[in-house]
C-alpha cells in the first residue's frame, strides 16, 4: 500500500527535524497521535480514559482540551529532554498540523483535506492500551496484568521471541498488525528482493525503536514512494541485510545489479528510470563481438542490458574477448567491439589480396570479417600480413580512397603477355601506365631494369620502347635479324624484324616478344646460326628469297655441278638454290668438279656443267669417310660397296684404317692402295649432300650416335676385335656371357689377351673360368667391365646365383640357415642333395639368414621344434 495523504503531510512536516515518529488512536478512536523524537528519550503513553498524553517529560506543557473541534497543541520550543510532541485531532474530515519548530499551524496546499480513506487507515488499528505489552511467552492477557513496555518493543519482541513468532510478538503486544524487521527475502513470484514489513506500513522500518515514515529520492524524479513486500512468511529462512545480499543468495539466476534495480528502484510504481546496466561487457557469440551490459545504442558498443547471472560479465571488451572470443585477433576484437557493431573500425585488416581498410563512404573501403586481425595503419598490416607483396604496393592499395586514378608506387612491372614492362599508375593518360594487379609482381624503379630483369630474352631497345611508349612488344620493329627456319630448301635461313610487307622480302615478322635470339644484321645471324651453310647462300636468301649466289654446287645424280641462278632456259647451268642448304658451294664450275667429282675428266665435268647436258662417266666412288647408317644405329664408310678403289678415289686420301687407328681384319692398322677392294664397311654413296661426315674418325661418327654404347658401335661399325667385355646373356637374362671369339688363338692376338677362350669357354682370368664366349652383340647390347659388375646390375637380387651359374657351377652358399616358408622349416643355405641334409638351395639376397638352426627355429617359434629343420629325403 502506497503512503497515505496523511503520512505525506507528516513526511513533509517533520522530515527536515524528525529523526522517527510513532503513532497511535486515543481510546475513543478519535485521536491521531504523532510524537516527533529529536533525540532519544523517555517513551510515551495515551490515557484511555481522557486521551491525555502521559509520559511528558518534566517541564514539557502539552495542550489538550479534549472537547469537540479542539486541538492538540504543541509543548514548548525549548524543550530540555530534546522530544517535541505533536498531536493531531481526527474530526469533521480536516486535520491540523503544528510545526513542531515554530509553533505555526500549517496551511495551504500542503494541508490537503483528510479522507474518509484516511480516517479508516487511522482507526483501522486496534485501541492501544496500557495493557498491552510484551511477555515472554508473548501470551496476551487482557486482564490487567501490571507492567510497561521495556525498552522498545522491537527490542522486546527480537529478546524474548525470535525467529518465527517474532511478528506474533508484536502483534500481540500492539494490537497492530506487525511491521516487519526491515529485513531483505526473496519475493519468487516478481523475482526480486523485496522489505520485510507490512504493506499497510507507512513508516520506516529500519529505524530502532520506532516507526518513522519511510520514503527514498529517486535521480530525476519527485516521486519519494514506496511499497513494503508484505511479511516474511514464517517458516522462510530468509533475513538480509540489504537488497544486494538478498539478490546474491536467493537470485542467482539474475544479475545482481539487474536483481537489486528490481528489488529498489524498479518496484517504484511508476518508476521513471529503466535499468541502465552495469557498462561490463559480454559475448555476443552470433556476430563473434562483444558489447557493453547497457541500454542499445547508448553509447555505440552498448548491446542491451542483461538481466540472466548465466551471462558473464567482463570489466573491458579486452578482457571479453581474451575469454570469450581467444580465437580472434585481439585487437581487432576488442576494436570492433568498442566501434559497435557494423560500424567501422578505421583500422586495416588483410584482405586477400593485400590490405584494405575497415571503413565506410569511400571507394576502397571494405568491411573486416570478425575473424580479420586489425592493424593501426596500411604499414603495419602490409609488414606483418602481407610481408611478402611490394609494401609500396600493399600500401597504396590499402588508401580508402584508391581508384583506378590512383597514381600507384609509380614502379614497373612486367607484362609477359605483352612483352613489355608497366609503370604502375592510373589511368592518367600517360601511355606507359597500367595499375599491378598484384603486388606480387618483382618491381623496377625504370623501364630499362624492368626490361632487364624480367624480359632478358626480349631485345632491350624493343622492350624499353614498346613500355615507355605503350606498344605490345609484338607491335615494336627492331630491324634487327634472326632464325627463321631449319635450314632446307629455299627458305629464308634468317629474317629481319620487322612487319611483312612486299616491298621489304627479308621482313618475316615481329618477333622480339618471343625470346627469340636477335642479330644485328643477315650476316651475323648466318655466320652464328648457321656456321655449316655457305655464309654467301645464307645472306642471300635471307635478304631477298629470289636472290642467287652464282655459286656452283654437286649433283651426284647427274655427276655434274650447278649454278645458284634462277632457272632460266636460256642459261642451262642454272638450277636455282641446292636441296640442302648445308651443300657446299664453289666459286667457279671447275672447282666444283675437282673437289667433288675427281673421278671425272676435269674437262668433261667442266663441260656438262655449264652446258646443262649430264655427263657420261661412272657413278661416284664417294667420300670415303664415315657416317651413320640408315638407321643411325652404327657407323659406315662412304664408299662403293662392291668393286675395287680406282686411282684418285677420295678413300685413298682418308684412309679410314690407319687415322683412327682401326685394326682391319684384326691385324695392325692397313693402309689402302689403288686396286684393293672396297672394305666391307662401305654402305654404298649417300646421296644426301648434307650427311654429316667425320673423316677418318669412326670414334667421332659413334659419338653422334649417343642411345648406342659407343665400345658397341665401335665393334659393329669396325668389325674389328671383340670388345673382352660382358653382358647379359639375351637367352637366360640370369646369366652374363662374355664377348670374344670361342677361340683365340693367334693370328688374333699378337699377345693375349685379357679374356682368353678356348671351345666357346673362359679359360682365363681365372675368376671368370666357364663363362660363354659369345661374339655377337647388337645395338641393344650393354658392356660391362667384368663379370661381377654385369651380374650386380642385371641379377642385382641373386648375384652369387648370376656369377657361378654364368660359370657352369653351383654357388656353395654360407651354410646358414633361413626360412623356407613354403614349407614353413628351416632350411641350410647350401647345394647338397643327399638324403639326410638341411640344404635347400641357395638363399636369396632379400632373404634373412642365421648363423645358427636354434636361433632360426626361434623366428617360428609356434612350429613344434621336432618339425622346425627340412631334411632332404632322396
Amino acid at each position: 500500500m502506497k503512503l497515505s495523504f496523511t503520512a505525506a503531510v507528516a513526511a513533509a512536516a517533520f522530515s527536515t527535524h524528525a529523526s522517527a515518529f510513532k503513532v497511535a488512536l486515543d481510546s475513543n478512536n478519535e485521536y491521531c497521535i504523532m510524537q516527533v523524537k529529536y533525540a532519544t528519550g523517555n517513551d510515551w503513553d495515551v490515557d484511555p480514559a481522557t486521551g491525555a498524553i502521559t509520559g511528558v517529560p518534566s517541564g514539557a506543557t502539552v495542550y489538550n482540551d479534549g472537547g469537540a473541534g479542539s486541538t492538540i497543541a504543541q509543548n514548548g520550543v525549548n524543550d530540555p529532554t530534546g522530544e517535541i510532541l505533536t498531536a493531531v485531532k481526527a474530526f469533521s474530515g480536516t486535520i491540523t498540523v503544528y510545526d513542531p519548530v515554530s509553533g505555526n499551524v500549517l496551511t495551504g496546499a500542503s494541508l490537503p483535506t483528510m479522507t474518509n480513506a484516511d480516517l479508516e487507515w487511522c482507526q483501522s488499528y486496534s485501541t492501544f492500551a496500557p495493557e498491552h505489552y510484551c511477555k515472554a511467552d508473548g501470551a496476551w492477557d487482557g486482564s490487567g496484568q501490571e507492567g510497561t513496555l521495556g525498552g522498545t518493543l522491537k527490542e522486546c519482541c527480537e529478546n524474548n521471541h525470535p525467529e518465527s513468532v517474532y511478528n506474533s510478538c508484536i502483534e500481540k503486544a500492539t494490537g497492530i498488525v506487525s511491521m516487519g524487521d526491515a529485513s531483505w527475502y526473496g519475493d519468487q513470484t516478481d523475482q526480486k528482493c523485496v522489505r520485510n514489513c507490512d504493506t499497510l506500513n507507512l513508516f520506516d522500518p529500519d529505524s530502532t525503536g520506532s516507526l518513522s515514515l519511510h520514503s527514498f529520492a529517486v535521480a530525476g524524479s519527485s516521486n519519494t514512494e514506496y511499497e513494503c513486500g508484505g511479511l516474511r512468511p514464517e517458516w522462510l529462512d530468509q533475513d538480509y541485510a540489504d537488497e544486494d545480499v538478498c539478490c546474491e543468495n536467493v537470485f542467482t539466476s539474475l544479475q545482481e545489479d539487474f536483481c537489486a534495480y528490481k528489488s529498489t528502484t524498479g518496484s517504484a510504481p511508476a518508476p521513471t528510470l529503466a535499468y541502465t546496466g552495469t557498462s561490463e561487457w559480454y559475448v555476443d557469440g552470433s556476430n563473434s563481438i562483444c558489447k557493453q551490459d547497457c541500454i542499445a545504442g547508448t553509447p555505440v558498443s552498448c548491446g542491451g542490458t542483461i538481466e540472466e547471472a548465466s551471462v558473464e560479465l567482463y570489466a573491458s571488451a579486452a578482457n571479453c574477448c581474451s575469454a570469450q572470443l581467444a580465437w580472434l585477433p585481439s585487437a581487432g576484437c576488442e576494436a570492433r567491439s568498442i566501434a559497435g557493431e557494423n560500424n567501422p573500425t578505421d583500422l586495416f585488416w588483410a584482405s586477400s589480396d593485400g590490405c584494405r581498410e575497415d571503413c565506410t563512404g569511400d571507394t576502397n573501403c571494405e568491411s573486416a570479417p570478425s575473424s580479420a586481425k586489425l592493424y593501426s595503419d596500411a604499414e603495419e598490416c602490409c609488414k606483418k600480413a602481407n610481408n611478402w607483396l611490394d609494401l609500396e604496393w600493399c600500401e597504396t592499395r590499402a588508401a580508402r580512397d584508391f581508384s583506378s586514378t590512383s597514381t600507384g608506387t609509380g614502379q614497373w612491372f612486367v607484362d609477359y603477355e605483352d612483352g613489355v614492362c608497366h609503370k604502375d599508375c592510373g589511368n592518367n593518360g600517360s601511355p606507359e601506365c597500367e595499375l599491378a594487379t598484384s603486388g606480387s609482381l618483382n618491381f623496377f624503379s625504370s623501364a630499362s631494369d624492368c626490361c632487364k630483369g624480367s624480359l632478358g630474352s626480349v631485345d632491350q631497345d624493343a622492350c624499353v620502347q614498346g613500355s615507355t611508349q605503350g606498344l605490345t612488344i609484338s607491335t615494336v620493329p627492331t630491324n634487327k635479324w634472326y632464325v627463321a627456319s631449319g635450314g632446307s630448301g629455299s627458305d629464308q635461313p634468317c629474317k629481319e624484324d620487322c612487319e611483312t610487307s612486299g616491298s621489304a622480302p627479308s621482313c618475316g615478322g615481329i618477333v622480339a616478344k618471343n625470346g627469340i635470339r636477335l642479330y644485328d644484321s643477315a650476316s651475323d645471324c648466318c655466320k652464328q646460326a648457321y656456321s655449316w651453310v655457305d655464309s654467301d647462300l645464307c645472306e642471300k636468301q635471307s635478304e631477298n628469297a629470289d636472290q642467287h649466289t652464282t655459286k656452283w654446287y654437286v649433283d651426284y645424280g647427274a655427276n655434274v655441278c650447278k649454278k645458284d641462278c634462277a632457272v632460266d632456259s636460256t642459261y642451262p647451268e642454272c638450277d636455282g638454290y641446292p636441296e640442302e642448304q648445308s651443300t657446299k658451294m664453289f666459286t667457279s664450275a671447275s672447282a666444283c668438279c675437282a673437289a667433288k667429282l675427281s673421278w671425272i675428266t676435269k674437262e668433261t665435268c667442266e663441260t656438262a656443267s655449264i652446258t646443262g647436258v649430264d655427263s657420261t662417266d661412272s657413278d661416284s666412288p664417294g667420300t670415303g669417310e664415315w657416317r651413320k647408317n640408315d638407321s643411325w644405329s652404327y657407323c659406315v664408310l662412304d664408299c662403293k660397296e662392291s668393286g675395287n678403289i680406282a686411282a684418285g678415289d677420295n678413300i685413298l686420301d682418308v684412309q679410314p684404317f690407319v687415322s683412327s687407328d682401326v685394326k682391319f681384319y684384326g691385324t695392325a692398322a692397313v693402309n689402302l692402295a689403288s686396286g684393293d677392294g672396297y672394305p666391307p664397311h662401305c654402305d654404298g654413296v649417300t646421296s644426301d649432300s648434307s650427311a654429316t661426315q667425320y673423316e677418318g674418325s669412326v670414334t667421332n661418327c659413334c659419338k653422334s650416335i649417343n642411345w648406342v654404347q659407343a665400345e658397341v658401335c665401335y665393334y659393329l661399325s669396325t668389325g674389328g676385335t671383340p670388345t673382352q667385355k660382358y653382358f647379359a646373356d639375351p637367352s637366360d637374362r640370369t646369366k652374363c656371357v662374355v664377348h670374344q671369339t670361342e677361340d683365340t688363338a693367334a693370328p688374333v692376338y699378337a699377345t693375349t689377351p685379357a679374356v682368353v677362350c678356348e671351345l666357346g669357354k673362359v679359360t682365363l682370368p681365372a675368376d671368370s673360368a666357364g663363362v660363354d664366349c659369345v661374339e655377337d652383340i647388337g645395338v641393344s647390347t650393354k658392356l660391362y667391365d667384368s663379370l661381377d659388375e654385369c651380374c650386380k646390375t642385371n641379377v642385382s637380387w641373386d648375384v652369387d646365383s648370376c656369377k657361378y651359374g654364368s660359370q657352369g657351377t653351383d654357388a656353395p652358399g654360407s651354410g646358414d640357415y633361413y626360412i623356407d616358408w613354403s614349407i614353413e622349416q628351416c632350411v641350410q643355405d647350401c647345394n647338397n642333395e643327399a638324403p639326410g641334409s638341411q640344404c635347400n638351395g641357395i638363399a636369396k639376397s632379400w632373404q634373412t639368414t642365421f648363423g645358427s638352426e636354434e636361433t632360426c627355429c626361434k623366428q617360428i617359434s609356434w612350429v613344434n621344434r621336432r618339425d622346425c629343420l627340412y631334411y632332404q629325403t632322396r
